[in-house]
C-alpha cells in the first residue's frame, strides 16, 4: 500500500511539474519562447514571420503525427507508438530555435527553456521516442525551408532619384531591408506574386496629391491634426526591431484566444501553424509588391513633389514624419498586410470577427488596449501607420486587401481534413 501511495504521489508531482511549465498546453509554452527569442534577435518582420512559421510548422507536424486529424504541412508519417507528445513538441521546438535563432539570440535561454520543459516529463522510452520524433520532423521542415531563398540576398540597385521612386530617407539613409524577400518560396501561396497589389496611384494624379496632403496634415511630427490616442497608436503598434514584431504581436493575441477558448494541444498547434503561414506569406507577398513598384515614402513625396510633376501638389520641404520611415518602399504597408492576414485568419478559425480582447505593447510599455472586434484592431493598426507619417491610405487599404486574400487562401488550402 505504501508503495502504491508513493507511486501515486510521484505521478501527481510529475503532473504538477508539467502543468506548471506548460499550463497544460506545451504549444503555448513554446510560443512564448519563440516570441522572446524574436525580441532578443531583433529580427525584421519578414524574417521573424518566416522563422515563426517554420517553428510552428514543425510543431504542428510533430503533433499531427499523434492525432492524425489533418494533413501535415510536410510530414505525414505517424509518430512512434508510445511516444510522448510534449517531448515531441519540445524536440521540434528546440531544434528549430537553435537552428534559426541560436546565433542571433542567447543560446543559453533556449537551453534553459528546453531543460525546464523536459524536467516535467518522466524519463523513459516515451520521452526518448517523443524527442526523437520531434527532432526528425523539425529537421525535415528545416531542410525544405533552407531551400526557400530566405537567406540568399540578391544584389541590385533599388533606389532612384526619379519622382515617385523609392530612395533612402533620413536620418540614417539606410539601405533597403531584405529586397530579395519577394522571391522567397511561400509556405502556402502558389507564388510570391499570387496576390500582388494593383499598380499604385500615379504621382501626377489628383488622387495622389490628396493622399499626400492628408499625411502632411495628420502624420507630421509637430503640429499634426490627430488626437493623443492616435499619436500613441504609432508607438503602441510600432513593433519595430527588438519587439515581438507585427506577426509576433498577433501570436500573442492568438495565445490569449487559445487559452480563453480552451483549445486542445492539437487545436492550438493548428491555429498557430495557420496563423504563421498567413503571416509569413503576407510578408513575401507584401515585399513582392513593394519591390515590384518601388514607391517612395510619403515624406519624400511631401518634400519633393511639386507642380512640375503634379499641379495639385503643395510641397513642404520641412516635413518630418512622426515615425522614422522604414528602409523599404512604401506601397503596400507591411503592418496593414500582416494585420489583415492575422485578423482574417483568426476570424476564419474561430468563426466570427466579434471577438473581444485586450493586448499589451512592446513599443509602449505598460500600455493596454482593448477591442470589441478583430477588425477593429486591424483598422487601428492600419491607421497608425498614417498617423506615423510613413504610409498613405492606399498603402494601407491595398495591404489589407492582400492580407485578407492571403488568409483566406491559407485557411482553405493548408492543414485540411484527411480524405
Amino acid at each position: 500500500m505504501r508503495k502504491l501511495i508513493l507511486t501515486i504521489f510521484c505521478l501527481f508531482a510529475g503532473w504538477q511539474a508539467v502543468s506548471a511549465v506548460f499550463g497544460e498546453n506545451a504549444v503555448l509554452y513554446w510560443n512564448d519562447q519563440v516570441i522572446d527569442a524574436t525580441r532578443l534577435a531583433r529580427n525584421p518582420p519578414p524574417l521573424a514571420s518566416h522563422h515563426m512559421a517554420t517553428f510552428h510548422a514543425a510543431i504542428f507536424d510533430a503533433v499531427n503525427g499523434f492525432t492524425r486529424n489533418h494533413h501535415g504541412w510536410l510530414v505525414n508519417e505517424p509518430a512512434p507508438a508510445g511516444a510522448d507528445m510534449d517531448a515531441a513538441i519540445a524536440g521540434a521546438a528546440h531544434a528549430v530555435l537553435l537552428t534559426l535563432w541560436g546565433q542571433a539570440t542567447n543560446p543559453h535561454n533556449i537551453q534553459v527553456a528546453y531543460e525546464k520543459a523536459l524536467a516535467g516529463i518522466p524519463d523513459g522510452p516515451a520521452k526518448a521516442g517523443g524527442l526523437a520524433w520531434g527532432i526528425h520532423v523539425a529537421e525535415a521542415v528545416l531542410a525544405v525551408r533552407a531551400k526557400s531563398g530566405f537567406d540568399q540576398p540578391i544584389p541590385g540597385q533599388y533606389s532612384s532619384t526619379e519622382p515617385g521612386s523609392w530612395r533612402e530617407t533620413p536620418p540614417g539613409f539606410r539601405p533597403p531591408v531584405l529586397p530579395h524577400w519577394g522571391r522567397v518560396t511561400p509556405f502556402v501561396m502558389t507564388s510570391p506574386d499570387q496576390f500582388r497589389a494593383p499598380p499604385p496611384r500615379p504621382v501626377n494624379s489628383k488622387e495622389y496629391a490628396e493622399e499626400i496632403a492628408y499625411i502632411a496634415k495628420i502624420g507630421a511630427r509637430d503640429g499634426a491634426e490627430r488626437s493623443e490616442y492616435e499619436t500613441l497608436s504609432t508607438a503602441f503598434w510600432s513593433d519595430d526591431l527588438g519587439t515581438c514584431t507585427p506577426p509576433g504581436h498577433w501570436n500573442i493575441i492568438a495565445a490569449d484566444l487559445a487559452q480563453r477558448n480552451h483549445l486542445s494541444v492539437s487545436e492550438t498547434a493548428r491555429l498557430f501553424a495557420l496563423l504563421n503561414f498567413a503571416e509569413a506569406d503576407a510578408a513575401i507577398s507584401c515585399w513582392d509588391t513593394k519591390f515590384f513598384y518601388r514607391t517612395w515614402r510619403p515624406e519624400t513625396a511631401i518634400r519633393e513633389l511639386d507642380a512640375k510633376f503634379n499641379p495639385d501638389a503643395k510641397p513642404n520641404p520641412d516635413f518630418i514624419p512622426l515615425m522614422i520611415s522604414p528602409a523599404f518602399p512604401s506601397y503596400i504597408s507591411g503592418h496593414s498586410t500582416f494585420s489583415a492576414a492575422a485578423a482574417r485568419l483568426l476570424e476564419r478559425f474561430f468563426g466570427t470577427d466579434d471577438i473581444e480582447f485586450t493586448v499589451r505593447s512592446d513599443g509602449l510599455p505598460g500600455a493596454v488596449r482593448s477591442y470589441k472586434k478583430l477588425s477593429e484592431a486591424r483598422n487601428e493598426i492600419g491607421m497608425s501607420r498614417l498617423f506615423a507619417g510613413i504610409h498613405v491610405m492606399s498603402d494601407n487599404l491595398e495591404g489589407q486587401k492582400a492580407g485578407t486574400k492571403i488568409a483566406d487562401w491559407v485557411f482553405e488550402n493548408a492543414l485540411g481534413l484527411p480524405k
